[in-house]
C-alpha cells in the first residue's frame, strides 16, 4: 500500500467501513490486520467501545517480572523524551507493568484502560499490538484505524511476544504504545531485541530457581529418616522417606498447609493431620533468590507425643459414600455428639457435603425425630414463625435442628435464634443443635459459646480415593434406573482432578455427563473439559467455551494436535498455547 500516511490512514479507515458493513474489506490491508478483523468480530468485540476485564490476582512477583525488569528500566530511561509507553503482559494479555512518563498519555492510555490489571486480549478488545500478537504468537504493529475498536485509532502499537525457551511456552508479551501521529514500524525493531534479552534472562532465572531448589533439597540434613520436600508451582521433589510416608491424598493437605503457613507470615511450622489419621509436625521456609522466590522446602516428622493411631469405624447403616479415615473420623465424631445431644459447629469447604453429613447422622441415631434446618433466608423475614414451628416439635425424643450459614444471619435474626437456643436448653436431652458453616467463618461469640464443639469435614482433595465410592453412589441417585457406570480410564481423570468445588462439583460434573450418557460406561470424553484441565484460575464464560471446544477436538483426535488444528480452524502454534494456557491434558487413546 502506497501513499501518504495520511491517504493510507483514509485508506485504512475506508475498508475498516466495508469490512464492518458487508464483510468485504479490500482494497488489501498489511498481512494479519483482515484476519484479526474477522476474529474479533467473530468473537462479539463491540467495534464503537471498548471493556477490557479487570484482573486484581496478576501476579506481581512472577519470574517474567524479574527478568524483564532491567531491559524496563534500561528502556524507559532510552525512551524518556518520547512520548511512548512500554508495557509488559502475561500470557493472557493482562498488563503487568506500564512504564510512561508523559502525563497527557498517561491520561489517554488511563481513558482505554490501558493499566496494570486489564487484558488487551483480542477476544476482548480486538485488533492491537498485545492481542493480537499474542493470537498470533508474532510481533504484531498496529496503528490508527488498523485496530477493530474505534476508541484506539488515536492510539499505534507493536507488541513482541516472549517465550520461555526452558519450555517454549508463550510466558508473555513487551508492547510499546504511542499516539499514531508520533508512532513508526521501527518500534517493532527495538521491542524485538528487547523480548530476546527477556527471554535470555527467563533461561538465566529459571536455572537459578530451579538450582536454588535441588540445592536446598540436598542441604537438608536427613537426621532420623525425615521425609522431605521441596515444592515450587511446577516442580515437586521428594526423597525416599516422603514418597514412603505421604498417599496421594497427603501431598493436597501438605500443600495446603505449606501455603497457609507461608501466607500467615507468622510461624512456619505447625501440625497437621494426615489423610490416614497420623499427626504430622510440618517445618517450611521459602527458597528465595534473586529470580524472586523459587518455592518452599519442607521437612516433616511424625508428631513425637502423637497418640495411638485411631482405629476408626464407620458408623453401621450411615448413608454416606467414603470410606477414607479423615472422612470416616468426622463421621463418628458427629455421630458421638449427636447420641450425647452435644451441640456442635460443623465446618468445611463449601461443597464438601456439611448439610448431608448431619442429616445422615440424624437420621442414623434418631430416625423417629423430626430434623428441622433453618435457612438464613427463613429467619431473614420469619424468625418468631420458623423458631415457633421448632418449638413445637420437641415435644418427641430425637429432634435435630441445623442452623444452615448462620454466619448469613441479619443481625436481629441471629439474636433471636440465640435468645431461642437460651429458651430451649433445658431440653438438651431432646433437641440436638448443629450449625453448618465454611471453614474459617468467625461466628458471634454469643452463638459460638453455645456450640460446644467444632469438627472439621475434609475437602474432597484430601481424601481423593473416596471419589471411587462417591461416583457410582451419585450415578444412582442421578440416572433414574439408567444402567451407567464409570469407565476406569473416565475413573483416572476424575481422580486426577482437584476438585475445588468438592463434592457438589462432581455431582454437577455427572449430572453433565448424565445429559450426554444415556446407557454404558463413561469414558474421558463424556466428560466436561473441566476434568482435563489444571486451570488455576477462574476463567471467563469466552474462555471456558474456547477450553472445552479444544478438549473435544483433542478427544475427538485422540489427542492429535495437528488433527486439532485442522479441525478447529487454527494453527497449531495456537493449540499448542492454548493447551498451555488452560493446563489441558488429554493424553493419546
Amino acid at each position: 500500500m502506497t501513499g501518504s500516511s495520511g491517504d493510507t490512514a483514509r485508506i485504512v479507515a475506508r475498508a475498516r467501513e466495508r469490512f464492518l458493513e458487508a464483510g468485504d474489506g479490500s482494497p488489501p490491508l498489511r498481512a494479519g490486520i483482515m484476519e484479526s478483523w474477522r476474529r474479533s468480530q467473530f468473537s462479539g468485540v463491540d467495534c464503537d467501545s471498548l471493556d477490557p476485564p479487570y484482573f486484581g490476582d496478576i501476579d506481581t512477583d512472577s519470574r517474567l517480572i524479574h527478568a524483564a525488569k532491567p531491559m524496563l528500566d534500561q528502556l524507559e530511561e532510552t525512551l524518556s523524551d518520547a512520548a511512548m509507553s512500554l508495557l509488559l503482559t502475561d500470557a493472557q494479555g493482562r498488563v503487568l507493568e506500564r512504564r510512561v512518563r508523559d502525563r497527557f498519555l498517561i491520561r489517554d492510555l488511563d481513558g482505554i484502560l490501558l493499566a496494570p490489571g486489564f487484558s488487551y486480549a483480542e477476544q476482548y478488545v480486538g485488533t492491537n499490538g498485545i492481542g493480537t500478537a499474542l493470537e498470533t504468537r508474532r510481533r504484531s504493529y498496529v496503528c490508527g484505524h488498523e485496530h477493530f475498536s474505534e476508541r484506539l485509532h488515536n492510539m499505534a502499537c507493536a507488541g513482541v511476544p516472549i517465550h520461555d525457551r526452558l519450555t517454549g511456552r508463550l510466558t508473555g508479551l513487551l508492547d510499546v504504545t504511542s499516539w499514531h501521529t508520533d508512532a513508526s514500524p521501527l518500534m517493532l525493531a527495538l521491542m524485538r531485541n528487547a523480548a530476546g534479552d527477556i527471554e535470555q534472562r527467563l533461561v538465566e532465572l529459571g536455572s537459578v530457581r530451579e538450582r536454588a531448589m535441588l540445592t536446598e533439597f540436598l542441604a537438608v540434613p536427613n537426621r532420623g529418616g525425615r521425609a522431605i520436600l521441596t515444592f515450587s508451582e511446577a516442580l515437586t521433589m521428594v526423597n525416599q522417606q516422603a514418597a514412603d510416608l505421604l498417599e496421594q491424598a497427603d501431598h493436597a493437605i501438605v500443600r495446603d498447609k505449606v501455603a497457609e503457613l507461608l501466607q500467615s507470615g507468622r510461624g512456619l511450622v505447625s501440625q497437621v493431620a494426615l489423610s490416614r489419621g497420623d499427626l504430622a509436625v510440618i517445618r517450611c521456609r521459602p527458597i528465595v533468590t534473586y529470580a524472586g522466590t523459587a518455592g518452599a522446602v519442607v521437612e516433616i516428622d511424625m508428631a513425637e507425643d502423637r497418640p495411638a493411631r485411631r482405629h476408626v469405624k464407620r458408623p453401621p447403616g450411615l448413608n454416606l459414600a467414603g470410606t477414607s479415615i479423615a472422612f470416616n473420623t468426622v463421621c463418628a465424631d458427629l455421630e458421638a455428639q449427636c447420641r450425647a445431644r452435644t451441640w456442635a459447629l460443623l465446618e468445611g469447604e463449601p461443597g464438601v457435603g456439611k448439610l448431608a453429613l448431619a442429616e445422615a447422622v440424624h437420621h442414623r441415631c434418631t430416625p423417629e425425630g423430626t430434623l428441622c434446618v433453618i435457612e438464613s433466608d427463613a429467619v431473614t423475614e420469619e424468625v418468631a414463625r420458623c423458631l415457633n414451628r421448632t418449638a413445637s416439635s420437641l415435644g418427641a425424643a430425637g429432634c435435630t435442628v441445623v442452623l444452615r450459614h448462620p454466619e448469613r444471619f441479619a443481625p436481629g435474626s441471629l439474636d433471636a435464634v440465640v435468645n431461642w437456643l437460651d429458651t430451649v436448653s433445658g431440653s438438651q436431652d431432646r433437641l440436638w443443635v448443629v450449625a453448618t458453616t465454611p471453614a474459617g467463618v468467625e461466628l458471634p461469640d454469643e452463638l459460638l459459646s453455645r456450640l460446644t464443639v467444632t469438627l472439621t469435614v475434609p475437602p474432597l482433595r484430601h481424601r481423593i480415593d473416596d471419589v471411587r465410592e462417591l461416583v457410582p453412589a451419585l450415578l444412582r441417585g442421578f440416572n433414574g434406573g439408567r444402567s451407567v457406570s464409570c469407565g476406569a480410564a473416565a475413573m483416572r481423570v476424575l481422580l486426577r482432578s482437584a476438585w475445588p468445588g468438592n463434592v457438589t462439583e462432581l455431582a454437577q460434573v455427572l449430572r453433565h455427563v448424565l445429559t450426554r450418557r444415556r446407557s454404558g460406561q463413561i469414558q474421558p470424553e463424556d466428560l466436561p473439559g473441566s476434568c482435563h484441565t489444571t486451570s488455576r484460575r477462574i476463567l471467563t464464560a469466552w474462555e471456558v467455551s474456547e477450553r472445552d471446544s479444544i478438549v473435544r477436538a483433542l478427544l475427538e483426535t485422540g489427542g492429535n494436535k495437528i488433527a486439532t488444528a485442522g479441525l478447529l480452524g487454527i494453527s497449531r502454534a495456537t493449540v499448542y498455547r492454548k493447551i498451555n494456557t488452560y493446563g489441558i491434558f488429554v493424553g493419546p487413546r
